[in-house]
């Protein structure tokens, strides 16, 4: 859920304009469309028919190019960053997922860690937003679906080396946990601040970004605009529920989520990790909100990340790294509540935490 600065301040008046309308007149619908309709809508630079350059193949992809998804019809862009060792073959394919109103671009970093790692990094615009076409948000339903496009697609390219992992953040975390949950083909998931559910995190996000106002929406008109929002894009919103699918998959799935977070609050990792305890693990940061923790200050979350693509989808002669050496090497243990045997416990095998 990480955007520039003029579209936040843009799609928070217009919230706070759709959620003023709402409370006064007692009606769902304006909420319902702004929680339906997805940024690209009306966007002309979307999809393979714009001649102008995606931004992700000018300063960074080794490839770029569109997967044509749906139904509904959706032309998704994907960009290709390759390893950074030329001379090996990769160890495994993640797919990279941004957050809400974001697009590809914004993950460039974890993309970069990834294939200096020695991982084929695969950068999607999820439907409606960066280069992609798409109307509507389901909130990782159609979504899912859509990534398992791009899967067969990238198959197709002969552009799927290794096993095949998947990183996301926020509405990209729940995404990629969907994703799992609908495609064995993915063995291994790192969410980073997810929700876990639309029906509570949707009043959150309003509540979060509209104070005083979208706390005098009541709940049965938020869930009534959900209900509405999931007839406008053709979902059922409580299939928009990661612990559901967490529970089918049998990829392994690293949470990791910042306790100040109160876009997304930590309990939604919580949740998801109690739906699945055989097949999960979690860390909670102490300090990090939601912003935060995608900026990643410390390299917590990459070093994180990498350790656990390399446990789960790597051959183990093949591990970049000590966790817990690197982890204290860039952070002295009196910054984190947690020991030396803590990091490693938490990290090497899915924990009971």
């Amino acid at each position: 859920m990480c955007k520039p600065k003029f579209l936040v301040s843009r799609r928070i008046r217009a919230t706070a304009g759709l959620s003023m309308v709402a409370l006064l007149t007692g009606c769902a619908a304006p909420l319902s469309s702004m929680i339906a309709t997805a940024p690209n809508r009306f966007n002309p630079l979307a999809g393979p028919d714009c001649t102008v350059p995606a931004i992700e193949s000018v300063i960074a992809a080794d490839q770029h190019f569109f997967v044509s998804v749906g139904p509904p019809e959706a032309s998704l862009s994907v960009s290709i960053i390759e390893p950074e060792n030329t001379h090996q073959p990769p160890k495994g394919t993640v797919l990279v997922v941004h957050g809400i109103y974001a697009r590809s671009v914004w993950m460039l970093g974890p993309a970069k860690a990834l294939s200096k790692a020695g991982y084929r990094a695969v950068l999607v615009d999820l439907r409606g937003h960066g280069r992609s076409t798409g109307k509507y948000l389901s909130f990782g339903t159609q979504e899912a679906k859509d990534l398992s496009g791009v899967i067969d697609d990238l198959e197709r390219r002969h552009l799927v080396s290794g096993p095949i992992g998947v990183y996301g953040i926020s509405y990209g975390a729940t995404s990629s946990i969907h994703l799992a949950g609908i495609d064995p083909r993915v063995q291994a998931v790192v969410a980073v601040a997810p929700f876990s559910a639309m029906r509570e995190e949707v009043p959150k996000f309003v509540k979060a970004w509209v104070p005083g106002i979208g706390w005098m929406i009541p709940e049965t008109t938020y869930q009534q605009a959900i209900n509405q929002a999931g007839q406008q894009a053709g979902f059922d919103p409580d299939e928009a529920d990661a612990t559901r699918a967490i529970r089918r998959t049998e990829a392994q799935v690293l949470l990791m989520h910042g306790t100040n977070d109160w876009i997304v609050p930590h309990r939604h990792s919580q949740r998801l990790h109690n739906a699945a305890r055989d097949h999960s693990s979690l860390v909670l940061i102490p300090g990090h909100g939601h912003t935060v923790i995608w900026i990643d200050p410390t390299g917590e979350v990459a070093i994180r990340t990498i350790d656990w693509f390399d446990r789960w989808l790597a051959d183990p002669a093949d591990r970049t790294w000590d966790i817990g050496a690197e982890i204290f090497r860039r952070q002295p243990p009196c910054c984190f509540n947690f020991s030396r045997d803590d990091i490693k416990e938490t990290t090497s095998v899915p924990t009971g935490l």
